[in-house]
């Protein structure tokens, strides 16, 4: 859990906290232009960071660096709570983003003034245009249901101490991510591959004009691994995949690291040889980070951003508006009878496994607590922040974002629980999958046990698709890898059509990006749930895409072996 103290004296010895918090009395107190609005609200939020990367592709060093950067957002707001400049997109989507800029490295405290002084009345300017535009967007539409933009909440003081981060060793990293690479070498079927080892220290730091300040530290280190290759019908496919750890010493020896880079690249080299998916109407069993993906893209995805922006352009619209669906169906059944759902960010690991979700407070200076989402299948509540909807005006700790865009309703730790008589072991999950099969007169059923990420899915699908997809023999239970699958027809009713979950459960760390297309980014979010379930039917048929051309020319290191 979370150790915080409300101490004021910390947050004088931080100079770059004292510089925004004068800096935002002094606009507060003095900034107006003419007879125009003077700011009802202002806030700062201030990240450092210090990145250190090492990558290798075929056992061979490419990246060496370290990446030092202080960033600010500020969100100024003209109007009042009832109605102000924020959440109007108006034409240009490209410009629905916070005004952001980069501050000194030095914690000089006249520098920084002078950087969110410089920054702030470039704020001022556009939120005067905005509010302009969004009074006459309103006036145009004839809108006159209205929730309000800024939630009325509690002011807050969080100051954590900051800790002494552990070492790193360049050479030892430098070493261990060549390794990892030169796995890859073993399998000339794979076209590219790249492995990358990267720690990310950052100290965050908040303040508002209603006299919320906080101040927390992450540490946190990333192995990711990636891999494209190329089927004999000419599809290409990649793939990667991601581990996470709260620091140095919570990495695991190379032999380990080895061994789960060995399992992906043989996974990823079975796809060239795999078969063409055919058309497919029947049960499938969802394992590990398929199980995963699945409940993290048609359910959470579809609880968060319960707030889309206004916008002139209905035909671009649908970039900022992708998600939020299951937020019209509160009080309504989403999942089967015996799921029920939660999410506690301020739960930092669970049975000894790190949860990439957790957060003390969140971006607008709100802290979260234990958030009751699905009861025995019916959704009862889900996330919220300052801005109020239709259905809850306040909010409940979950608006989260990357500095360069505006905070929205986002998951941080979010836990599946299923009723005893549901939960079955894999073996009899398999058992069932067959059955099902058998009873609809199918030669097969699938089993999917990786699915693309959410931000590859095409804009109009709900579900990315499978990765690695087996069609699995009902006569004997042999498995054979298929690709170039889609899916077609998935609605939520999915969701509900989950029949059986597995009893053993994982930790599913992950990045979940936003909806908003031009100014996407990406918070830290864990799935804790039952390993596998089994939906009672799903369609499938061969994908659209087309394929490209083979080389001409094998690949240079496996020609010269």
């Amino acid at each position: 859990m979370w150790m915080l103290s409300a101490a004021p004296a910390a947050a004088a010895e931080d100079l770059v906290l004292k510089a925004v918090t004068d800096e935002l009395s002094r606009n507060m107190e003095r900034l107006k232009m003419d007879s125009l609005d003077r700011p009802y609200f202002l806030s700062y939020y201030v990240t450092d960071s210090t990145e250190t990367e090492f990558s290798a592709a075929f056992g061979a060093l490419r990246d060496d660096s370290v990446n030092i950067a202080r960033e600010a957002a500020v969100d100024l707001r003209i109007g009042n709570q009832d109605f102000d400049n924020s959440w109007y997109a108006g034409q240009d989507f490209n410009s629905y983003l916070p005004g952001t800029a980069a501050l000194g490295e030095e914690a000089d405290y006249d520098s920084l003034r002078f950087s969110l002084w410089s920054l702030t009345d470039d704020a001022y300017t556009r939120a005067l245009e905005k509010y302009s535009q969004k009074k006459a967007y309103q006036q145009k539409k004839n809108i006159a249901q209205l929730y309000g933009d800024l939630s009325a909440e509690k002011k807050e003081l969080l100051l954590e101490d900051e800790p002494v981060p552990a070492p790193l060793a360049p050479a030892v990293w430098r070493e261990t991510v060549r390794k990892v690479s030169a796995i890859f070498r073993k399998y000339p079927k794979i076209q590219e591959s790249q492995a990358a080892l990267r720690r990310v220290v950052r100290t965050v730091r908040f303040a508002n004009s209603e006299g919320t300040r906080y101040r927390y530290y992450r540490d946190g280190v990333t192995l990711e691994i990636k891999a494209e290759v190329q089927t004999a019908g000419g599809l290409r496919i990649a793939d990667e995949k991601a581990f996470y750890w709260s620091s140095p010493p919570d990495v695991p020896p190379d032999a380990k690291l080895e061994a789960e880079t060995e399992a992906f690249a043989r996974d990823m080299s079975y796809v060239v040889d795999s078969s063409t998916a055919e058309a497919y109407l029947g049960p499938v069993l969802f394992e590990d980070q398929g199980a995963a993906e699945f409940l993290g893209q048609l359910f959470v995805n579809n609880i968060s951003f319960s707030r889309n922006p206004w916008s002139d352009r209905d035909d671009m619209s649908r970039y900022y508006m992708a998600a939020g669906e299951l937020t019209k169906k509160l009080g309504m059944r989403v999942l089967p009878g015996f799921l029920s759902v939660s999410d506690n960010p301020l739960e930092t690991s669970w049975h000894g496994t790190p949860l990439l979700g957790a957060y003390p407070i969140d971006n607008e200076g709100v802290r979260p607590s234990g958030l009751e989402l699905v009861r025995s299948g019916k959704l009862v509540n889900f996330y919220v922040s300052r801005a109020p909807v239709e259905k809850f005006r306040s909010s409940n700790g979950h608006a989260r974002g990357y500095i360069r865009e505006f905070p929205t309703a986002r998951p941080g730790n979010v836990f599946f629980s299923a009723q005893p008589e549901k939960k079955v072991s894999r073996a009899e999950l398999r058992k069932e999958l067959l059955r099902l099969a058998a009873e609809n007169g199918l030669d097969y059923a699938v089993i999917v046990r990786r699915l693309d990420p959410w931000d590859e899915k095409k804009s109009e699908d709900l579900l990315a698709g499978p990765m690695l997809a087996y069609k699995v023999s009902v006569k004997d239970g042999s498995e054979t890898l298929i690709n170039g699958e889609e899916w077609t027809g998935v609605t939520f009713r999915a969701l509900r059509d989950i029949m059986l979950v597995s009893d053993d459960e994982q930790v599913y760390n992950y990045y979940q990006p936003t909806p908003f297309f031009y100014t996407r980014g990406y918070v830290p979010a864990s799935i804790i749930a039952p390993a596998a379930l089994l939906v009672q039917e799903m369609e499938l048929k061969p994908t659209d895409a087309k394929p490209d051309r083979q080389p001409y020319l094998p690949h240079p290191y496996f020609e010269k072996k």
